[in-house]
């Protein structure tokens, strides 16, 4: 497939259908503004940012009868956070960690050479960190088991995030690998007030284009999980794997209103199969339904996805930033197993993850690794959004304001719009965000592998060289339309 120079910026151009023509214009717009105000505005608001986190611990705190646990639901898993530790900020945000812990790597803890569990000549943070209390456990994750570490501080009395973070400071000044464990979220607070989805009509139909004869690619959504809520449209049709439960917050029975996050990965799943019908998707649960994950269990479900589901493509519509600019410890450890098994099999896969609602130029973990695939937010005219995060570690860029998608049927908490809306069965909606603009990009690889043969690394090449270069937003692309 060649791009010529009337389609630079638009590679798909006409594949993709645009609002359906009885819309309201000037409802949609008023909608998506308020959002895109919340989305801008927030990291100039240290209170409602403060109070946002406040309402996420105490939603995470389990009531009820003594000894009450929190519900499960079939596929799903206990708040893998209990309590959002953060570093305070008066403009950007706050640095979000998991409370009373931090994270090594196995060669910096014991002077071990390789991750086989084998002591090895280098040195060791053991002594430094036996004197100052720290005790060691193995991280909730086989694949990591040997390479990542926790630690814990003894005793009964909890170190404060900002203690934990000098002692990070003063790991990493002894030329130890070790870092905060840092929260992942779908938004820079979760996205409670940070701009809701709003109910939105669907698309005329699927799109149409190619012959079905190529071999589809296998996505890995790693997000908040799909919805079970049986959809009669078609568009989520075959869509496999972990189960999010919607309403489960707070702990632990939950209210009757949809979760902060609720839908985010059916949301993210909709737009893949918008821009690349055939492909296989499947959801990996590592968030929970008001957004919010650790480093941790993402870097496992992303080793997951590409050993048991052969991945070709892993989506991954959250990030976060670290307070010191520097890699998280387990997403990098990730990283090193998938390349492994990539060198191993003699197979390629491609990691996708947005830039961030962040605002600003500091980097974006995952998304600011050097080899994944990052994507920033434009406006619906393909302008630069200011509410996107950019720098030179941006790869591409796509419309990430008004995205129409896949949503879920429940009535929204009023803690996330103050003017609630019901969704019904075979739900749309229209969100803005990053966590929008990267899986556009996701199917576009999916479809240029299935429908042209390209290998992967192609694929990505070709479509970036149909970009318009945007500084600090990469390679701006137009794919679906915003409002």
């Amino acid at each position: 497939m060649g791009f010529d120079q009337e389609s630079r910026g638009d590679p798909f151009r006409g594949d993709y259908p645009g609002r359906p023509e009885h819309e309201s214009r000037d409802e949609y717009e008023a909608r998506v503004q308020r959002g895109v105000v919340a989305l801008t505005q927030r990291r100039y608001q240290p209170a409602i940012r403060h109070e946002l986190l406040r309402l996420l611990n105490e939603r995470r705190r389990v009531r009820g009868e003594p000894g009450a646990s929190p519900r499960e639901h079939p596929g799903g898993f206990a708040a893998a956070v209990r309590e959002i530790g953060f570093l305070p900020v008066q403009t950007g945000f706050d640095t979000l960690l998991t409370s009373g812990e931090l994270l090594i790597t196995g060669s910096s803890y014991d002077g071990r050479r390789s991750p086989d569990g084998a002591p090895g000549p280098g040195p060791s943070a053991k002594g430094y960190l036996d004197d100052i209390g720290m005790e060691v456990r193995e991280v909730d994750c086989a694949d990591l088991r040997g390479r990542v570490l926790r630690l814990i501080p003894a005793g009964e009395r909890p170190m404060t995030s900002q203690q934990l973070a000098d002692v990070a400071t003063t790991l990493r000044a002894r030329g130890f690998a070790a870092s905060l464990s840092y929260v992942t979220p779908t938004a820079p607070v979760g996205k409670g007030g940070m701009g809701a989805p709003q109910p939105a009509d669907p698309p005329a139909g699927p799109p149409q284009f190619g012959d079905g004869s190529g071999n589809p690619a296998n996505v890995a959504i790693i997000d908040t999980g799909r919805s079970d809520q049986v959809r009669t449209d078609g568009w989520l049709q075959g869509i496999s794997g972990g189960i999010d439960p919607l309403d489960r917050f707070p702990l632990p029975n939950g209210d009757g209103y949809l979760d902060l996050a609720a839908g985010h990965g059916t949301f993210v799943a909709g737009i893949v199969r918008q821009v690349a019908p055939r492909a296989r998707v499947t959801a990996y649960r590592a968030i929970d339904s008001d957004g919010i994950g650790t480093e941790v269990r993402v870097a496992c479900e992303m080793i997951r996805a590409v050993k048991e589901g052969r991945a070709h493509i892993i989506n991954l519509s959250l990030c976060c930033q670290t307070h010191d600019d520097l890699p998280p410890i387990a997403m990098r450890a990730a990283l090193e197993v998938i390349g492994e098994w990539e060198r191993e099999h003699g197979r390629e896969v491609l990691i996708v993850a947005a830039a961030g609602n962040y605002g600003d130029s500091r980097p974006s973990w995952p998304a600011a690794f050097r080899r994944v695939v990052s994507v920033a937010g434009l406006a619906s005219d393909m302008r630069p959004a200011p509410w996107s995060s950019r720098g030179f570690w941006v790869t591409c860029s796509a419309i990430g304001q008004g995205v129409r998608s896949t949503y879920v049927e429940g009535r929204e908490s009023p803690l996330l719009d103050p003017d609630p809306r019901n969704f019904g069965p075979d739900a749309w909606g229209v969100w803005s965000g990053t966590s929008f603009t990267a899986p556009q990009i996701a199917g576009a690889l999916a479809r240029l592998h299935e429908e042209y043969g390209y290998p992967l690394r192609e694929a990505l090449g070709r479509l970036l060289a149909a970009g318009q270069p945007v500084p600090g937003y990469g390679q701006a692309l137009t794919i679906l339309p915003g409002v």
